[in-house]
């Protein structure tokens, strides 16, 4: 320990008790006795600043020489000299720490240089942990007592308003902002219009079948899905609010706050929570006696009677709904796209045949399924015929995969070669070292000259840039260098899935669809115009990188041992 910062605040000059002097005085004292007098001291003070912040001259200009690293240890004569909020408090001593540079107060005996006082950090952080989620509880209890009252409480705008935000003057004198909902009559009446056109078609299939027919379309370009259309329809944020409403409400086990007067419409609160599984952020519905809806001050728009409509057609819909039988059982579902719109087929349920007395199955384009023909006609696949010429082409190109793996090993080791590492890696970390150098000159000359310190300071900052480019440049080199051994590392693991392969047809349907997910990214079905109800399929293959895919397209009919056609920037065609 060479150079001692001693801080020393106080909020107000009175002259007495524990003056700027004489904190400093006693922080000399101490360090001089445990540390010795060969110490260099610099002081810095704060008088008449609060310490409920840390926008103070001295200290941040105290903060600024810690992170030149010309300071050793700071010292303060006690813990609130430095600041009375916990969690600026915990950040300081992070950046201490981040800059090796010691902390201790003498009134505590707080001193960070030594193992306990080092422990005291973790204390400190804890406590600011506490803070923060203290904090956080009253804002979410703050929100709920409001959204109890009506108010707005932020999210994503409903189809049908728009947001204003509206100041006032509190009864302290205070201005405060909220957001209030207003209608906008253009989309509010298209919200009409869709309560009325699901009460006439029936069915939240057909109301969507309507919508992508006529493409219907929202406020930013997009297709509406069922799901957008279910919360609109069910939302009671339209409705002009009365007695039948809460009961119907209060009958569907919601918490209702506030009279009705058949003028404002309801908000709804607390039906979905973040949660964080599987290492993403989903949303989840929350219990049914944890969600309420409150009289909020926006007006309503759909009159009573047809909301109350749209809601009963909802509960018939829902006890009449077919439960069909599971399809678990399919093995292009996520993998298989319309070759003509791109979008995804899902699996449909045919009739029983009256050959086999089984129930047939098709993949259906979504997009043609919505719009009924109007933007897609692409042919229906038969379930059972594009998994056999899908697993067929597996079976082939397992015959074939000692000829295509060559050509994947010499591709990697091609690239490989193509990246003259070694040299590059040498030069770029010499001119690193050279440039840390140089910083370090810089900071010792800035030591000693603080006439030339924003000079000084700005060539550090210019040197820093550069060595962090180069630290990058190094950095992309090196992924580079391990995804070229990973993808060579990948042709064997490639070579035990085409061996699998060989013999597809005798494996169970979960180890066949395993393999498909290993070794297949998409599927594009081409219907064929005859009446045969067969076509084609061109399968695109998770092989190395984007850049590396393999496709090739199956004709109609069995494969039989026909050449199979297969296409990438650096393969060419093999048997």
């Amino acid at each position: 320990m060479k150079t001692v910062a001693i801080y020393s605040r106080k909020s107000k000059f009175t002259g007495k008790g524990e003056s700027i002097e004489n904190q400093i005085q006693m922080c000399k004292d101490y360090i001089t006795q445990k540390y010795g007098n060969s110490l260099t001291f610099l002081v810095y003070e704060d008088e008449g600043f609060s310490g409920g912040s840390l926008e103070r001259p001295k200290f941040k200009k105290l903060m600024k020489d810690i992170a030149t690293k010309k300071i050793d240890a700071l010292v303060c004569y006690r813990l609130d000299r430095i600041s009375r909020n916990v969690s600026d408090f915990s950040s300081t001593l992070s950046r201490l720490q981040d800059y090796n540079c010691a902390f201790i107060s003498i009134r505590e005996e707080f001193d960070t240089s030594s193992p306990m006082g080092r422990a005291m950090i973790y204390i400190a952080s804890v406590f600011a942990q506490l803070e923060r989620e203290t904090i956080a509880e009253r804002v979410k209890d703050n929100m709920l007592e409001l959204a109890k009252a009506g108010r707005w409480t932020g999210g994503k705008v409903p189809l049908g308003f728009v947001s204003e935000r509206i100041k006032n003057i509190d009864e302290n004198g205070m201005q405060r902002e909220y957001t209030l909902l207003k209608i906008n009559k253009e989309e509010m009446n298209f919200v009409e219009f869709l309560y009325k056109k699901y009460l006439e078609l029936g069915s939240l299939h057909k109301l969507e079948g309507y919508i992508t027919e006529n493409e219907l379309k929202s406020r930013n370009g997009i297709m509406f899905e069922k799901s957008t259309l279910k919360i609109i329809l069910q939302n009671p944020i339209y409705v002009k609010a009365n007695n039948e409403v809460v009961e119907y409400l209060n009958s569907n086990d919601w918490t209702v706050y506030g009279e009705a007067d058949n003028i404002h419409a309801f908000l709804s609160y607390n039906k979905t929570e973040q949660t964080f599984r599987n290492g993403k952020y989903t949303k989840r519905l929350k219990d049914k006696e944890e969600r309420f809806v409150a009289l909020s001050s926006i007006e309503g728009y759909i009159e009573p009677a047809l909301w109350l409509d749209v809601q009963r057609q909802f509960d018939r819909n829902k006890d009449k709904f077919p439960r069909l039988g599971k399809t678990h059982n399919a093995l292009l579902v996520g993998k298989l796209l319309c070759g003509e719109c791109n979008e995804y087929m899902l699996v449909q349920h045919g009739k029983l045949s009256p050959v086999t007395g089984k129930k047939n199955f098709y993949y259906n384009c979504s997009l043609k399924r919505k719009s009924h023909k109007k933007l897609c006609s692409n042919k229906n696949a038969k379930a059972d015929y594009i998994e056999k010429l899908v697993l067929n082409s597996l079976k082939l190109i397992g015959k074939s995969k000692k000829v295509f793996l060559e050509k994947l090993k010499i591709e990697y080791k091609a690239r490989l070669k193509d990246i003259d590492s070694t040299t590059e890696i040498i030069s770029l970390s010499k001119s690193l070292e050279e440039k840390k150098k140089q910083i370090d000159n810089l900071v010792t000359k800035l030591s000693f000259a603080s006439d030339i310190e924003d000079i000084l300071l700005d060539k550090i900052k210019l040197l820093k840039s550069e060595c962090t480019d180069i630290e990058t440049k190094i950095r992309k080199i090196e992924d580079k260098n391990k995804k070229t051994k990973i993808d060579d590392l990948n042709a064997d693991i490639i070579l035990s899935l085409l061996s699998e392969c060989e013999r597809i047809d005798t494996l169970s349907r979960d180890e066949q669809r395993k393999l498909i997910c290993m070794l297949i990214d998409k599927v594009y079905w081409y219907g064929s115009d005859n009446e045969s109800g067969n076509g084609k399929v061109k399968i695109k293959f998770l092989v190395g990188n984007d850049d590396n895919s393999i496709e090739f397209d199956i004709p109609e009919g069995n494969l039989g041992e026909k050449k199979l056609q297969f296409c990438s920037p650096s393969i060419s065609s093999i048997k």
